[in-house]
């Protein structure tokens, strides 16, 4: 869905193959609405070959995009939905308008509120629908006139304007999607100007609390939530931010019973390994799991990994989730034969897993391999998922913590698995006394020092 480079800023801009010069904006279609809308993405013309104007007209396009999506998630809410458009069809009219313009543009603000309230009067019901029609019109002119704004209105301004990766951003529109549905179940109907304390610990704690959600998934939605509120004040002054002080407490490690279903997820047991390493597997997923039981690498590392990041004997961690996670990991004697059939005679820059898909996620090219690995385990009886749990306590990082576990037990130093792994942040302080030359060989000693299990014969699939 294009990216953001030195040539400038190409998120959710395409120009489709044959389509010629035009530029288009895109969006993915969530997996549940594939079948309905019969498409895995969304496009719209910008009408535009320049890419500056592209760039400012693709926002207005993307809500277009959004709302189709919107209404194929809940078709039952079109004519609401057709009201808000036009409310805010109104409202972008109204900020345009020349001084000479506005009271215009108000009196048919009025106008069609007052024909909105007409119409829904005239709907069969009791008293309360009095009330409702009255609602309704008085949310139009709100919204249309800038006095309320809907919860989601100025969120995509606001990623866009943030340093966040592309899977927070997307669990961040998680977080405002789930919330702004929340107030239409609940019958509020918030915007983002009438949003109270009470409304955000209702949420909470009916979302939430109530649902049994994971305390760690409920903290970072409500992080999300807090944080959109801390740029809405900031760039509109909509103050106090109604979601700070929600996060949930989190529960006391030594309450936590470890066997639990809030326990550690666990490395795999070498039963685990030899199961999941003899079972038969694609030709891909086969060569990661080993990549991953012998060097601790995770599986995002693995998937980023091109043929020039692998010579003179070391993987080369070019982009990592923090500044440790940039090194290099000696290439153990067990997985020279996969390096080098996978490198041998191939460009330099071309990826050492080629067909894994993209997602267009911070560039993370093992999403789906991780779903399949997922599937996988699963089918040959790999699995500990406890009662009241939100995931199993053994997935493919468990791989890591294996290495990590074994290096430990063949009496490899702490720190040196560390470096091995990403972990020691002040790697220049504990190895100050050694030149580079020497960390490598401490480093490739760890990685030796673990030996996979021995196979099971083939395990069926």
């Amino acid at each position: 869905m294009g990216s953001t480079s030195g040539r400038g800023d190409y998120r959710y801009l395409i120009q489709p193959r044959g389509g010629g010069t035009t530029w288009y904006a895109v969006a993915e279609v969530p997996r549940t609405l594939r079948e309905v809308l019969g498409k895995k993405r969304l496009l719209r013309s910008l009408k535009t070959e320049d890419i500056r104007l592209a760039r400012i007209a693709r926002w207005k396009a993307l809500d277009d995009i959004k709302s189709e999506i919107a209404r194929a998630r809940n078709p039952s809410g079109g004519e609401q939905q057709e009201l808000t458009e036009e409310a805010l069809a109104l409202r972008e009219e109204l900020a345009r308008a020349s001084a000479a313009r506005r009271d215009d543009i108000l009196y048919a603000i009025v106008e069609r509120a007052e024909q909105i309230d007409r119409a829904e009067a005239r709907r069969p019901g009791d008293g309360e629908g009095k009330d409702a029609s009255s609602k309704a019109a008085v949310d139009f002119a709100n919204l249309a006139s800038g006095r309320a704004t809907p919860v989601d209105h100025y969120m995509e301004r606001w990623l866009a304007a943030s340093d966040y990766s592309e899977r927070t951003k997307a669990d961040a529109r998680t977080a405002i999607a789930q919330f702004k549905a929340w107030t239409s179940k609940t019958e509020r109907n918030l915007f983002i100007e009438t949003v109270t304390d009470r409304d955000a610990s209702d949420f909470r704690d009916e979302a939430f609390v109530a649902a049994g959600t994971h305390v760690h998934t409920a903290n970072k939605k409500l992080s999300a939530l807090r944080q959109y509120w801390q740029w809405l004040d900031k760039s509109f002054g909509i103050r106090p931010n109604p979601w700070a002080g929600k996060s949930l407490a989190k529960p006391k490690a030594h309450r936590i019973a470890q066997d639990g279903p809030q326990g550690n997820e666990r490395p795999f047991t070498d039963d685990e390994v030899q199961l999941l390493l003899g079972a038969k597997a694609d030709a891909d997923l086969s060569d990661v799991m080993r990549i991953a039981a012998l060097s601790g690498m995770r599986i995002e590392e693995i998937g980023q990994l091109r043929v020039r990041d692998c010579e003179n004997g070391l993987f080369a961690v070019t982009k990592g989730k923090t500044p440790a996670a940039i090194r290099t990991v000696p290439i153990h004697t067990a997985l020279k034969s996969i390096v080098e059939r996978r490198t041998d005679k191939r460009d330099s820059t071309a990826y050492l897993f080629p067909d894994f898909e993209d997602t267009g996620w911070d560039g993370n090219r093992t999403m789906a391999l991780s779903k399949r690995f997922g599937y996988f385990r699963k089918r040959i009886g790999v699995d500990d998922k406890r009662p009241g749990a939100r995931r199993s306590k053994v997935n493919f990082h468990s791989f890591r913590r294996w290495f990590a576990t074994k290096a430990e037990d063949a009496g490899q130093r702490e720190n040196v698995v560390a470096a091995v792994m990403g972990h020691n942040k002040n790697l220049g302080l504990t190895f100050g006394h050694y030149s580079r030359a020497e960390l490598v060989e401490l480093k490739r000693g760890c990685v030796e020092a673990v030996t996979l299990p021995k196979p099971q014969s083939t395990v069926g699939t």
